[in-house]
């Protein structure tokens, strides 16, 4: 099961995370110079103040101090250097990170560190003065106030806000959906089932903006996912949306599940990249024959000898019976499929039947125009412009490592039959048909 985007960690137990710093830092003091360095600062200001007073002193005292404090937060504890400090960082305490509103949702971990909370908050941009954030943390005594949850937050609060509300208690946890998508679906597949579910549960997510970020998706996701490069550019992210089961928060963004599919994409086969790239394969041609694998084979005895076939289909020293063309069914029927959805409401895809043939008896009869010609298999030789499916792994592996040795060129599964039978030549294809009847 995947992670949701933002995880729910159990609420109510206190995380106790300035303890740590606290402790650690005395036992330098305990061992090491720090110690005497607290001490004689301590003497040098207060020897100071009664000579100088406070005006004279403090531009003095306020940038060693602050740097004292930026090493050993403990020695806020000492007599007048809370009092310098607060002094020194003056509206740096209620400066905000950024300019923007939107909402942030901060998790807090059990267990967690202050240094790994506050990483993580400059990580979320929610933080950029570290030491403003640890001066209100040990001043306030914050240690024992947060909790590990999930916090709402946003750029334009100041470190003294987001230190508040740390201290207060986290949100309530927010309800959960389980979504489950079959392997082997395609975009459009996807989105109807997500559109259901909001028609039929709780769940928030806004269907038609996951269309448009699949099908068009951003610059910057090409940065997060470098497996995405090879997609020709103006091509779908079609073929890597993993299906799963996914346990999300009701109100989880377009956003937010696309990356669960990408990030679930490449922990399910993100290794194979590599793979195919030392055999010298194009990672993309060989997605888009495993995604046709997909739709094909119906156990995983047969996916090698489908990918071979498909592979050999390529192959100019092979393909003679068919000229190069893939003769696919499958993207034929997604290519009418595609112009059938184009016409149709989103609200209705949930209804529409995807993968049926609509009754046409010979595929290779069908017209297809624009940019979804090339999905014309039994008219335009080659492979088509991008895959029609997420293939499974077991597609990918067949893909990668097909099995080409006879030089197979055909295949056909009996009506019922979950298996196909094998033929070099049309001949024997014909005489495999021929057994059925």
């Amino acid at each position: 099961m995947s992670e949701p985007a933002a995880r729910q960690p159990r609420s109510g137990q206190r995380v106790g995370i300035v303890e740590g710093w606290e402790v650690r830092r005395a036992r330098q003091r305990e061992t090491g110079p720090g110690a005497w360095k607290g001490v004689i600062f301590i003497v040098v200001a207060l020897g100071l103040l009664v000579v100088g007073g406070w005006i004279a002193a403090r531009p003095v005292l306020g940038p060693a101090v602050t740097g004292l404090f930026a090493e050993n937060p403990g020695i806020i504890r000492m007599p007048i250097v809370a009092d310098l400090l607060r002094a020194e960082l003056g509206d740096r305490l209620g400066t905000p990170a950024g300019s923007e509103d939107r909402e942030v949702r901060f998790v807090v971990d059990h267990g967690q560190s202050i240094d790994q909370v506050q990483e993580s908050l400059v990580d979320a941009g929610l933080l950029t003065d570290t030491l403003a954030f640890t001066y209100l943390v040990v001043s306030d005594r914050v240690d024992q106030l947060i909790e590990a949850g999930t916090y709402t937050m946003n750029q334009r609060m100041s470190p003294s806000e987001v230190v508040s509300r740390l201290a207060g208690d986290p949100d309530p946890p927010t309800p959960q959906v389980t979504l489950a998508l079959r392997p082997g679906l395609r975009i459009e597949q996807i989105v109807a089932y997500l559109e259901q579910q909001t028609q039929e549960t709780d769940l928030l997510l806004d269907a038609g903006e996951l269309y448009e970020l699949a099908t068009k998706p951003r610059a910057e996701i090409f940065d997060e996912y470098p497996f995405l490069r090879q997609i020709p550019k103006g091509n779908s992210l079609e073929g890597y949306l993993a299906g799963g089961v996914y346990a999300v928060p009701i109100d989880i963004n377009a956003d937010e599940f696309l990356h669960l599919l990408l990030q679930q994409w490449e922990e399910d086969s993100g290794d194979l990249v590599a793979q195919a790239r030392k055999k010298g394969l194009d990672l993309y041609d060989t997605l888009t024959i495993a995604s046709l694998v997909e739709r094909e084979a119906k156990v995983d005895a047969d996916r090698a000898r489908i990918a071979g076939v498909y592979w050999n289909r390529l192959d100019p020293k092979l393909n003679g019976a068919t000229g190069g063309l893939m003769q696919a069914d499958p993207t034929v029927v997604y290519a009418t499929d595609s112009v059938a959805l184009s016409d149709l409401a989103l609200d209705k895809w949930p209804g529409y039947h995807f993968w049926d043939t609509l009754g046409v008896v010979d595929l290779a009869t069908v017209n297809v125009s624009g940019a979804l010609r090339s999905h014309q298999t039994y008219q335009n030789p080659g492979l088509p412009s991008w895959p029609i499916a997420t293939p499974t792994r077991a597609s990918l592996e067949a893909a990668l490592d097909p099995n080409t040795t006879k030089g197979l060129l055909f295949f056909y599964a009996c009506p019922g039959s979950d298996t196909h039978s094998f033929a070099k030549t049309a001949t024997q294809h014909d005489r495999n048909i021929a057994k059925c009847q």
